[in-house]
């Protein structure tokens, strides 16, 4: 039987526009019906590693939980489908807020699990990993760590089993860098969000569980409950800011970086009323990932002074 101890709330720190907001208590309670609601999918839906449950947590009604029986495989995931285009909606900063926990085992095998996102076409942005390995053990990884899709960094912060805790990440999906906190305690901030080469973007949004041993017989009884999830859009899109330098010839240099969804057009003129936009090479279209940009043009020794400017509109 599962048990869970304490008893949290969710706090919102954003206000913005709702994505997505469940306490499950819509969901019909039993093995195997986190997916299948809502927009929710799973790799196994027959274990029953994945369940809506109503009586984990006294005082609420439904939470959803992953792992404790054992799983189809060594990987298992519920992932929510959101297919988000931060860039048509020019909000490009959002806010997940969830109340969760991880209760321990008792048959002393111990997992991992995952809040992970995913873009739209599926690839791994990057994770926070709670890491369940005993603490006591020589070189214990026991903790809350953040992974870029390429690396992990160990957040120095630890979580306390069998005890909720409000995770809110906040993920500026324009600026490829994002923060968390665990109950108002930041665990990290401006942290490069993904290092993958790959689209970002927020497609889906994960809670996975990874066991350590090689075969599912060996799983541990151990388990993630989340009582609530909240995701809003807050924030708009990022507005240019440019740097410039002079050249000893007189020449300028313009710094600064690109926008996804957006193309940079470098223009001047000489009197800050007519502007022109046919200097070579002018025009930068935003990538996949912000990039940043140097311009350089050479002074024109024909005209006294001109001014420049770097204009964004939307890609077409």
């Amino acid at each position: 039987m599962k048990t869970f101890f304490t008893l949290l709330f969710l706090i919102h720190a954003l206000q913005g526009e709702i994505l997505y907001d469940t306490d499950f208590d819509t969901f019909s309670a039993g093995p195997n019906n986190w997916s299948g609601n809502d927009n929710w999918i799973s790799n196994d839906t027959i274990s029953g590693a994945q369940t809506i449950d109503g009586n984990v947590l006294p005082g609420l009604l439904n939470t959803a939980t992953l792992g404790f029986s054992q799983p189809t495989s060594q990987f298992t995931f519920v992932a929510l489908d959101l297919d988000y285009d931060h860039i048509a909606s020019e909000k490009p900063i959002v806010e997940i807020n969830t109340l969760i926990g991880i209760e321990d085992s008792t048959n002393d095998q111990r997992d991992d699990f995952y809040l992970t996102i995913y873009n739209t076409v599926g690839n791994r942005l990057a994770s926070i990993r709670f890491d369940n390995q005993h603490p006591e053990i020589t070189n214990s990884q026991f903790g809350i760590w953040r992974e870029n899709s390429t690396n992990q960094f160990d957040t120095l912060f630890d979580f306390a089993v069998g005890e909720l805790f409000n995770l809110i990440a906040t993920v500026d999906l324009e600026e490829n860098k994002w923060s968390a906190s665990i109950d108002g305690v930041p665990i990290f901030e401006d942290a490069k969000f993904s290092n993958s080469s790959d689209p970002i973007n927020l497609g889906f949004l994960a809670f996975e569980w990874a066991l350590t041993a090689l075969s599912t017989s060996n799983h541990g009884d151990n388990f993630l409950l989340v009582a609530d999830i909240s995701i809003q859009s807050v924030g708009d899109m990022t507005k240019v800011e440019v740097t410039h330098q002079f050249d000893f010839l007189g020449g300028i240099n313009l710094n600064w970086q690109t926008a996804v969804g957006w193309t940079d057009q470098v223009e001047y003129s000489t009197d800050l009323i007519t502007w022109f936009d046919d200097l070579p090479e002018s025009t930068f279209e935003g990538t996949d990932t912000p990039t940043a940009i140097n311009f350089s043009h050479a002074k024109d020794p024909e005209e006294a002074y001109r001014f420049y400017r770097v204009n964004r509109i939307r890609t077409p």
